[in-house]
């Protein structure tokens, strides 16, 4: 009913033999599954797919990063002129005691 392949071997980032695997159905024993061996093909996809999604999340985090910054100077910027407005009104307001005096 079930046939044994070996697996493919392949070295992991480290250089350690690792063992990828994959079910299919084999339809002369009625809906039993075998091992079958990963094309290199295939796991450079997966692997390349788990780097797109972990680049898209490092993406992610500058962009929230930069919002926050945005918002951050957005803030500042706001207080300075609030605090430019509050100066330039004590200064207007010493000149008019001094001309009135």
């Amino acid at each position: 009913m079930f046939e044994t392949q070996s697996s493919a071997v392949d070295g992991d980032e480290d250089g350690f033999p690792t063992i990828q695997e994959t079910r299919v159905e084999n339809p002369s024993s009625g809906g039993g599954s075998i091992p079958k061996a990963m094309g290199r093909n295939k796991a450079q996809m997966l692997k390349e797919k788990g780097k797109a999604k972990d680049d898209y999340a490092a993406q992610q985090d500058v962009a929230a990063s930069l919002r926050l910054m945005a918002e951050q100077n957005a803030f500042v910027v706001e207080e300075r002129n609030r605090r430019h407005e509050e100066r330039a009104k004590q200064i207007q307001k010493r000149w008019m005691i001094g001309v009135y005096t």
